[in-house]
């Protein structure tokens, strides 16, 4: 019998349980999928560094999903809250035709049960289908050849998203058979006659607030700004914090300031039925201001991850090939690997020799460059311009950079690694250098430097520049890291003292056995021996991993908020017409047409969507510029396209389901 009551209860009120049916089978989904990317190698041929890069990708999945599964728990418990109130008027009449409070909870947990059932099928049905597409894509980012193309089902993966999600159906159990306990019957039966409270009603009062927001979010904007993401301190958190509370006062006094906003304009308050949904929006917006201001935080995430992280993803893999000229880069110096006791060898070839290493059975080319220290800081290539830079470093950062000394280079170590480059070599005369570096956002400072100066002191003499600033990378290495670096005579290089060395390594042909040999050599190659290995293989490798890393972490947790953030504000809405729908039939009797009402619960709900996503818009503009000053350090960024990307994916997700909540809300209030 009660499980009868149960399915009829759940066909009755489809229309009550799309928005919440849908959310659990969009989570699901997306769930499985990230959850199944280690399956896909059955398809796949990838190398060994590949392979440890995809378990190490699943791995990372596996903890992010923990925090995910969070963040869909509250949100299926805040669904179940807005669906039980919805029927707190059914409950109330079971309660008076004498059904006691065990059987009521029977009844919702069967109900939930069903749902579970369903969605979960659904889901994961979807999720098997997507994950097929997801292999593609990650055959691609891996650029592996397809072994040969199957459906592969993932037992890990359903078995961690059935786990998961049954474990938030039980919570969302316990919490329906606790809130029934506390229901009285009274309470039930008169659920939809309580009004919500205004909370703010002077319209100084909203004034001051919005005042205050507005300086808040100025001041976030600043010190993010000022401080840049290459250091995340104390001025980094206080921008994080002011960002916040001004988005709480913007939402805390937006009900009286919009309000009496559009009363100053009567043509337009007066207009059509703008009186009432102006009333609907600042009852709405005044009781839910702490909601709306979580969502706009989420939807600014959202937008971050989705745009920063697959910029970032784009710039680690096409940076790659610029940062790798060579094969292999064994250095030895102070900063490898920031090791207190490790040696130091300025002849590295040498060296090797000396500890069993024999360069001639892998390298084909060699060549040795050396860096001395010099008299000059780093401020001197900044004094007429810091355009570049300040993108990178900025506060107490900047300034101990720009006191640090700038690294001096023989003429005839760097143009031995121009012969090996395939470049045109240089030549300089007593009494001149040339600067060359590798990092994209000094071109502005260090251009500028030559045109308005062009000289340096170093150890006491006066050298001028023979030329424009060369940029060129002369090492294999994670990033670009060279911030300028002068050229000199042999002569004027040798009285410097030392710094570091750098041995530059091609392969002899084929190279696949030379890196295996190289390979062999791992355990002698090391930071505690006095040297840091870098190889092209490694490299490409991790830049594969990193991209496929960012770009789906990014995409994962940018997708939960985005259906959390949706849903809720889907949630709160239909609630919202369930509540009135009393106001609405009054406003028919008053004369107003369908047409008319259909269009003011329309623009009620735009609104209500568009007002946290406007913001976080605002917010992320700031934040992208940031964040791709910050992406800009390793490389070129392509901000265009990730953002029509990003853009499409709001459109869809957060667009359908302002769509499915209008429908949904529209069928609410028929007559």
């Amino acid at each position: 019998m009660y499980s009868k009551l149960a399915f009829r209860n759940v066909r009755r009120s489809v229309r009550d349980y799309t928005i919440y049916f849908l959310t659990l089978t969009f989570g699901v989904c997306v769930f499985y999928v990230f959850n199944s990317i280690e399956s896909q190698q059955a398809m796949m041929s990838i190398s060994s560094s590949d392979e440890q890069a995809l378990q190490s990708l699943t791995m990372i999945m596996g903890y992010v999903s923990v925090f995910i599964s969070i963040i869909l728990g509250f949100l299926i418990l805040y669904a179940n809250k807005f669906l039980i109130k919805r029927r707190k008027k059914e409950l109330g009449i079971y309660m008076t035709l004498g059904m006691d409070k065990s059987k009521m909870s029977w009844i919702l947990m069967l109900e939930t049960l069903l749902i579970g059932i369903v969605s979960l099928t659904v889901g994961l049905i979807l999720g098997f289908f997507l994950s097929e597409v997801l292999a593609v894509v990650t055959a691609k980012m891996f650029e592996a050849a397809f072994t040969e193309f199957k459906f592969v089902f993932s037992p890990a993966a359903c078995g961690k998203t059935i786990l998961y999600f049954s474990l938030i159906f039980i919570m969302v159990m316990l919490f329906n058979t606790l809130s029934i306990s506390k229901y009285k019957l009274i309470d039930l039966l008169s659920a939809d006659k309580k009004n919500e409270t205004f909370k703010i009603k002077k319209l100084w009062h909203s004034v001051v607030i919005f005042t205050a927001a507005v300086i808040f979010i100025s001041v976030a904007y600043y010190l993010i700004i000022d401080n840049g993401l290459m250091d995340i301190g104390p001025q980094f958190a206080a921008a994080l914090a002011c960002g916040s509370v001004g988005t709480l006062l913007f939402f805390m006094s937006l009900s009286g300031f919009l309000l009496r906003l559009v009363q100053s304009n009567k043509k337009l308050y007066l207009k059509g039925l703008n009186m009432f949904v102006l009333r609907q929006l600042n009852s709405k917006i005044n009781t839910t201001f702490i909601s709306m201001t979580v969502i706009c935080i989420m939807l600014l995430f959202t937008i971050g991850t989705l745009s920063s992280g697959i910029s970032l993803a784009d710039v680690l893999t096409s940076s790659a090939e610029k940062t790798t000229p060579f094969d292999a880069t064994i250095t030895s110096g102070p900063e490898n690997p920031y090791l207190d006791d490790q040696p130091i060898y300025a002849d590295i070839a040498a060296e090797l020799a000396a500890q069993g290493v024999d360069l001639n059975r892998f390298a084909g080319e060699t060549s040795q460059i050396t860096y001395h220290l010099s008299d000059v800081p780093n401020a001197v290539l900044f004094e007429y311009s810091t355009e570049g830079v300040k993108n990178m470093l900025t506060g107490e950062a900047f300034e101990r950079f720009k006191k640090n000394p700038i690294q001096v280079v023989s003429l005839s170590d760097f143009n031995a690694q121009m012969r090996a480059l395939g470049k045109d070599t240089l030549t300089l005369s007593e009494g001149q250098f040339r600067i060359f570096y590798d990092m994209p956002q000094i071109t502005p400072s260090v251009d500028t430097f030559l045109e308005n100066n062009g000289k340096v002191t170093l150890n006491g003499a006066t050298l001028e520049s023979a030329g424009p600033a060369i940029n060129c990378t002369i090492g294999t290495n994670f990033s670009f890291s060279n911030s300028g670096t002068l050229i000199v005579s042999d002569a004027l290089a040798q009285n410097l003292p030392f710094d570091s060395a750098q041995l530059n390594i091609n392969y002899k042909a084929p190279a696949e056995a030379s890196s295996e040999i190289l390979n062999q050599y791992a355990g002698l190659l090391t930071p505690q021996n006095g040297f840091l290995t870098i190889t092209r293989e490694e490299m490409y490798a991790q830049g594969t991993a990193m991209k496929i890393t960012t770009s789906y972490v990014g995409i994962y947790v940018g997708i939960i908020f985005l259906i959390v953030s949706a849903a809720i504000l889907a949630l709160q809405q239909l609630s919202e017409a369930s509540d009135n729908t009393e106001r609405y039939a009054l406003l028919r009797k008053i004369g107003a047409e369908d047409k008319m009402i259909r269009h003011a619960l329309f623009v009620q709900i735009a609104i209500y969507f568009l007002m946290p996503l406007a913001l976080a818009v605002i917010h992320s503009i700031v934040g992208l510029k940031v964040a791709n000053d910050f992406i800009a350090f390793f490389g070129h960024v392509n901000v265009a396209g990730n953002t029509g990307v990003t853009a499409l994916i709001l459109v869809l997700i957060y667009g359908g389901y302002f769509l499915a909540t209008y429908f949904g809300s529209k069928n609410m209030i028929k007559a």
